[in-house]
C-alpha cells in the first residue's frame, strides 16, 4: 500500500474518531452523572487517536511483532476504525435521512401534537430523581460502539492460534507420468508482526514439516510490514524441511519497509525468492521449473509479469507459477500455465458465504480452486493475519497432491 493512501486513511480515522468524540459528548451533556459517561469516551478516543498519531510519527513501533502497544488494544483499534465507527456512520447517516424522511412528509398538526405530548411528559417526570427515556437511549448509543469493539477484539484474538489444514488432490493433464502423486505444502500469508508473533513460527514449521511433502512452497506475505521482524522470518523458512525442494515469492506486505533490502536478505541467505525469475529441479528424473512473479497491483502490471517470464519455461519442464496476487490467473491460463499458487486475499476476511463478503468486492479469485481452460489456481487463506477478525475465512495451510491423467 502507498504511503499516501496510509497517510490518507490515518487523517480520515482521526476525523471519524474526533466527529463521533464531539456528537457522544454532547448527548451525554444531556444526561444525568453524564460526567462519568463523558471522561470514558474521552479516555477511549484520546487513546485511539494517541494510537494513529504513533503510527503517523513511530509506524516501526506499532507495527513489529512484540512492540510496545499490546496486542489486545491494538485488535480493538483496528476493529473500531476498519468495522464499528464505519458501521456508526453509516447508521448515523441512515437515521439522518430518515428523520428529514418524517419532518417532511408529517403533517405539521401532527408534528404539534406529538410536540406538546412531548413536553406534557418533561413536565410530568422531568423533576423525578431517575433517567428518561431519551436519556437512556442516549447513553446507550454511545456506550454500545465501544463495548461492541472490545467484544469482537477479545473474540478475535481467542481465534489468532487457530487454523486448519485443507487438502486439494488435482488431476493435471499436462503433468508427466514421473510426477504422478507429487505434493507440495502450501504456506503463504505469515504477516509476522502485531497479530501473528514470532514465537508461533517454531510450531509451524513443525506443522509443515510433518507433512513431510516433496515441496514447500511459501506465496508472499511473510513479514505484515517491518523488517525487523524478517531475521524471525528467515528462520522460519530455513527451519522448513521439504523432502525434494522449497520455492518463495514475495508479497506486497514484504515490500513496505524496503522492496530491494527483503529481496537482497532472503537472497543472502541462500534462500529462493523468485522475483521474475525461475529454479529449475530434477524430482524423479524429471524437469521441475517453480516460476515467481514480482508483486504488482494491478492486473495489466501482472499480465505482464506473467508475460515477461513465459520465455523462461524450459520445454522439457513442468512448471508452476507462484504469483502472490491471484489475479495473475488471468494471464497464466491464457499462455497456458498448468497450475498458479496464490494468497493475499485471506480467504476474503470477512465473508457471509464462500461468494458474497469483503473478499468478493477486491478479487475474482478468492479462497480455493479456480480452473480455466487448461489451467488451474490454488488460493490460500493464509495462516496470518493484518487484521486480526476473520470470518468465514479460517487461516489455513494447504497440502497438494498432483495427478497426472491415465
Amino acid at each position: 500500500m502507498e504511503i499516501s493512501t496510509v497517510f490518507t486513511a490515518m487523517i480520515l480515522a482521526a476525523l471519524g474518531d474526533f466527529l463521533w468524540w464531539l456528537l457522544a459528548d454532547a448527548r451525554l451533556r444531556r444526561t444525568r452523572h453524564g460526567w462519568i459517561g463523558r471522561l470514558l469516551i474521552a479516555i477511549f478516543i484520546g487513546s485511539q487517536l494517541a494510537y494513529l498519531i504513533m503510527c503517523a510519527f513511530a509506524p516501526s513501533q506499532v507495527r513489529r511483532s512484540r512492540g510496545p502497544v499490546p496486542m489486545w488494544f491494538q485488535t480493538i483499534t483496528y476493529v473500531w476504525h476498519i468495522m464499528v465507527l464505519p458501521t456508526v456512520a453509516l447508521l448515523g447517516m441512515i437515521r439522518i435521512g430518515w428523520r428529514w424522511f418524517r419532518r417532511n412528509r408529517v403533517k405539521k398538526s401532527s408534528d404539534d401534537s406529538v410536540n406538546a405530548a412531548r413536553r406534557e411528559s418533561a413536565a410530568k417526570w422531568g423533576d423525578r430523581p431517575t433517567y428518561s427515556r431519551r436519556q437512556m437511549l442516549a447513553a446507550a448509543g454511545v456506550a454500545v460502539p465501544p463495548i461492541v469493539a472490545a467484544s469482537v477484539g477479545a473474540i478475535s484474538i481467542s481465534r489468532l492460534d487457530q487454523w486448519r489444514l485443507r487438502t486439494f488432490t488435482l488431476r493435471i493433464a499436462q503433468l508427466p507420468h514421473a510426477l504422478d502423486g507429487m505434493t507440495i505444502t502450501q504456506v503463504s500469508d505469515t504477516h509476522i508482526g502485531k497479530f501473528f508473533h514470532a514465537d508461533r513460527l517454531p510450531a509451524l514449521a513443525q506443522a509443515v514439516n510433518d507433512l513431510n511433502s516433496d515441496f514447500i512452497v511459501f506465496s508472499g506475505d511473510l513479514v505484515d510490514a517491518d523488517l525487523d521482524d524478517l531475521p524471525a522470518g528467515i528462520e522460519f523458512l530455513h527451519r522448513l524441511k521439504p523432502r525434494s525442494g522449497l520455492a518463495i515469492c514475495e508479497g506486497n506486505h514484504d515490500l513496505i519497509d524496503d522492496r530491494g533490502a527483503f529481496e537482497r536478505i532472503l537472497l543472502d541467505e541462500g534462500l529462493p525468492i523468485l522475483v521474475g525469475n525461475q529454479m529449475t529441479l530434477e524430482f524423479r528424473g524429471q524437469a521441475l521449473q517453480f516460476l515467481g512473479v514480482p508483486w504488482n497491483p494491478r492486473d495489466e502490471l501482472m499480465a505482464d509479469s506473467v508475460r515477461a517470464i513465459v520465455p523462461r519455461i524450459h520445454r522439457d519442464a513442468f512448471p508452476i507459477l507462484l504469483a502472490h496476487h491471484p489475479h495473475s490467473f488471468d494471464a497464466a491460463a491464457q499462455v497456458g500455465l498448468p497450475l498458479v499458487l496464490s494468497g493475499h486475499t485471506h480467504g476474503g476476511q470477512l465473508m457471509i458465504n464462500e461468494k458474497f463478503g469483503a473478499g468478493a468486492v477486491r478479487f475474482r479469485y478468492i479462497s480455493g480452486l479456480y480452473q480455466k481452460q487448461s489451467s488451474s489456481l490454488l488460493v490460500s487463506n493464509g495462516i496470518g493475519n493484518w487484521f486480526p477478525l476473520r470470518i468465514n475465512a479460517p487461516a489455513e495451510l494447504l497440502h497438494i497432491t498432483l495427478l497426472s491423467e491415465k
